[in-house]
């Protein structure tokens, strides 16, 4: 008998594997957050890692325990966990013999990713070689979105995987070669902009532009989204666009955006990601809309640093939110709807009057300054998870051979506040 190994007390263990569950879903949804500072993404990542410790001490009850969950709600939280304690209690490298099939979900492969990138690499070092080199798609995708969290590059394994005879997979490393820099491959990416199957063009166009292609992709991606576009992929387009196109092209864009009630949306993030000063009035009247008005309120904010909350500038009484099937569809998008402020148009435009003179004509400002003013440390200027990741494109389209920098990568405590490894 071993003394020293620890009592599983079920229900305790039950309680750990719902809040893991619980809290990896928020962590998801706030490293996208409007309002979600490092701080917060630390104190989520700490309870997370404090659970998980938990579960992998219980060994198989822990797995159990998990699956349980899992049986009650298959969704992202519970396949992160069951997936995590899987590869914890199991050293096996095919992904078959780690999970059952009621975890091995395509529609949850970023769970599946991202628990993964919660392993210790020692653990995960010969699966990632297994993986990404192998014959299982699902396996290669999970490897890429290890990569892509991790910001490891697969180096020559990634080039073919570009033309995956899987889609999933293909879309994946179009992604990574983007985020880690790769602007070697931006000829390759730059050609599947024109010549992929459609569901591919966004990826390869939008990787392409972040590589420095001038050429065909910015053009290429102004044209990519419509009502049919999913949520994720619109938003990454629309805030890229302004940033790879000239002036002209890039309101020309905004316009077409404007002209359809159903990408309204994209055309007003568009517009902030801008960051010209003679938008400021044209947003301040769109607020007006109830379903525009948070929106245009962050963009507001994103041109010129103003805090709605900070600031007092908020309405008084919030009204009810406006039916927006485009935002109830996504998770992401809902959760950056509901913690967006209601911008009050009358309290900007007061402090817009005394401040308009600092927003130049022909500078793009974003967070108040002069965009090309803007040098890392990225926290040092943005506190908020989505300001990091307008400060990242920023950062990314000036110099194409570097990485994206990581805005949804692990935060570290300091003796004065928290930082991440960009």
């Amino acid at each position: 008998m071993n003394c020293n190994a620890p009592l599983v007390n079920r229900r305790i263990m039950r309680l750990h594997a719902e809040n893991a569950a619980f809290v990896v879903s928020q962590l998801r949804l706030g490293q996208d957050g409007p309002n979600f500072r490092l701080v917060e993404i630390f104190d989520l990542e700490s309870r997370l890692g404090g659970h998980l410790d938990a579960l992998a001490m219980a060994r198989d009850t822990g797995l159990e325990l998990a699956h349980e969950t899992l049986a009650i709600a298959a969704g992202f939280g519970e396949v992160f966990t069951a997936f995590h304690l899987g590869l914890h209690a199991r050293p096996d490298l095919a992904l078959s013999a780690l999970a059952p099939p009621e975890v091995l979900l395509w529609g949850q492969v970023a769970a599946l990713g991202l628990a993964a990138a919660w392993c210790a690499p020692d653990r995960m070092a010969a699966r990632m070689r297994n993986w990404i080199t192998g014959h299982d798609p699902m396996a290669t995708r999970i490897a890429l979105e290890v990569c892509g969290l991790r910001r490891v590059d697969p180096k020559g394994h990634l080039k073919p995987l570009l033309s995956h005879r899987d889609p999933r997979v293909a879309a994946r490393a179009m992604q990574l070669a983007g985020e880690l820099g790769r602007a070697d491959l931006a000829p390759e990416l730059a050609r599947l902009a024109e010549t992929a199957d459609p569901a591919l063009r966004v990826h390869a166009a939008r990787a392409a532009a972040l590589l420095g292609d001038r050429r065909a992709s910015p053009a290429i991606l102004a044209t990519l989204i419509t009502p049919a576009t999913p949520p994720a992929e619109a938003r990454m387009v629309a805030e890229l666009l302004p940033l790879i196109l000239d002036d002209r092209a890039a309101r020309a864009a905004i316009a077409r955006l404007m002209s359809d009630r159903q990408t309204e949306r994209w055309g007003i993030l568009a517009t902030g990601a801008l960051g010209a000063g003679d938008t400021l009035d044209w947003l301040l009247r769109q607020m007006s809309e109830p379903v525009l008005s948070r929106i245009a309120g962050a963009a507001f904010c994103t041109i010129t640093g103003a805090r709605l909350s900070a600031g007092s500038l908020e309405l008084d009484t919030f009204p009810d939110d406006p039916d927006d099937p485009l935002v109830a569809a996504c998770p992401q998008e809902s959760f950056i709807e509901a913690k967006l402020y209601w911008p009050d148009p009358e309290k900007l435009a007061h402090w817009l009057a005394p401040n308009r003179a600092r927003f130049v004509s022909g500078t793009r400002h974003l967070l108040g300054l002069p965009a090309w003013t803007i040098q890392p440390p990225i926290e040092a200027i943005a506190a908020y998870q989505l300001d990091q990741r307008a400060l990242a494109l920023e950062l990314a389209t000036r110099a194409p051979d570097a990485p994206l920098p990581n805005w949804r990568g692990p935060v570290h405590a300091q003796p004065r506040g928290f930082t991440r490894r960009w």
